[in-house]
């Protein structure tokens, strides 16, 4: 039987759509690499956002409100056949602050992730945009890590308005400055002494600690005044565990970085 040539036309239109449709897929951006990435997000609220992605392909995200010094942390899943979202993190229904995170097609596999968030309550809404930059990799690297692969802001979540703050020393090494509460409810501010210049995965690192009590602000003259000691141990690229022992106590936390510094060594 003679084929009507309204079927060929049929066929070719169906291929090319199926084309276009193929075509429109290769746009997207990449899978997005393992790893973690940190920026800043603006809009309705303000701060510093953080994002993991784990081999699985298992999010989770962080934005941290900087006027607000509060937390909205989500989980999800990054999808890699979306025309939309690459990342998509949820705080969980019952949470009493719901928002949630995706990221656009204008992501770039291993450098940033880019997209937009919302949340707040049935009757306000807030939202904006957010930029994360990729500044590390495994979370488990062999051997020896500049100290640069760890600089930045690190924290654990239940303890309120403290940190550490990590810098390298390309002459010396590590220094580690520490703000929290005393026994007294005033500012304890801590610096430590010069640490290695290697850190090693599952190792503790023991720094004296010292604060100053004397100077102005026109005539900032340190005399350090000893305080204790902090024992500081990775346990991989973005999680650590800090315990503080001195005057005021002694005290654990479980550390995870909140923002790296952009161009500072990645660890891996």
């Amino acid at each position: 039987m003679k084929k009507h040539s309204f079927a060929d036309l049929r066929f070719f239109a169906w291929l090319f759509v199926a084309l276009i449709a193929l075509g429109s897929r290769t746009v997207h951006a990449g899978p997005i690499g393992a790893g973690t990435y940190s920026g800043i997000y603006t809009g309705g609220d303000y701060g510093t956002v953080t994002i993991v992605v784990d081999a699985q392909g298992n999010a989770t995200c962080d934005f941290f409100s900087s006027p607000n010094f509060i937390h909205h942390q989500g989980a999800g899943t990054v999808n890699t056949d979306s025309s939309w979202y690459l990342v998509n993190c949820v705080t969980p229904a019952t949470s009493s602050y719901y928002w949630s995170a995706s990221s656009n097609p204008s992501s770039g596999a291993g450098s940033a992730i880019i997209g937009s968030w919302g949340g707040g309550t049935t009757n306000a809404q807030i939202s904006g945009t957010y930029t994360a930059y990729f500044i590390s990799t495994k979370s488990d690297p062999a051997g020896s890590l500049s100290t640069a692969a760890f600089a930045g802001l690190w924290y654990d979540h239940t303890f309120t308005g403290t940190g550490f703050n990590i810098l390298p020393s390309s002459a010396v090494g590590l220094i580690v400055t520490y703000y929290g509460v005393n026994t007294s409810g005033g500012p304890l501010w801590l610096i430590s002494d010069f640490g290695p210049k290697k850190i090693t995965i599952g190792t503790a690192v023991t720094l004296n600690m010292s604060y100053s009590n004397s100077g102005t602000f026109q005539a900032p003259v340190r005399v350090p005044v000893t305080w204790g000691q902090l024992t500081l141990t990775f346990t991989s690229c973005t999680t650590a565990t800090a315990t503080l022992s001195g005057t005021d106590g002694t005290v654990s936390e479980n550390l995870t970085i909140l923002t790296g510094v952009i161009g500072m060594l990645d660890c891996q």
